[in-house]
């Protein structure tokens, strides 16, 4: 088996950060995703289409306390 070059080494690098980034990519998005699926339940099940976010975090505080007891 012949030894790998410095440059064919640094591909096989360059290749493997570049695979690392595509999947931290796909799991950003999967990520956002499954935030924007869920914001929307949020706002169906609760009404809370006109709600701001500071609003929304109240809310759900105060039916987080009610669920825990």
């Amino acid at each position: 088996m012949a030894k790998k070059t410095y440059k064919q080494l640094q591909q096989q690098l360059n290749q493997e950060k570049l695979q690392l980034q595509k999947e931290k990519q796909r799991a950003r998005k999967e990520r956002t995703h499954r935030l924007i699926q869920k914001g929307a339940l949020l706002e169906k099940y609760f009404d809370l289409y006109e709600t701001n976010v500071e609003d929304t975090e109240i809310f759900l505080k105060k039916l987080s306390n009610e669920v825990k007891k």
